[in-house]
């Protein structure tokens, strides 16, 4: 990890902020061996944490507050951006 923040987890999945470089999602079934079974990365969000509720994933980030479908964990979808100015 690069700089680790909050981290969520609706079982198999867990998503893990990762701060400048963006949000982490792994297969967590075998947690032996999580580091070798990452579903997705973004990059581009500078992440703080997330909240992970029945197949849709609420995350705070620098740029604002993001929703993503993650219900099919092999096609997670970005659904909203709200973007919240300082």
């Amino acid at each position: 990890m690069f700089n680790p923040h909050g981290l969520g987890i609706d079982h198999p999945l867990l998503f893990i902020c990762d701060g400048a470089a963006g949000l982490k999602v792994y297969d967590a079934t075998n947690p032996l061996a999580i580091s070798s079974n990452m579903i997705a990365h973004f990059p581009d969000i500078d992440t703080f944490d997330v909240i992970p509720l029945n197949g849709v994933l609420l995350l705070i980030g620098h740029d604002g507050l993001f929703q993503y479908d993650y219900s099919d964990p092999q096609n997670i979808v970005l659904l909203s951006h709200i973007t919240i100015s300082r």
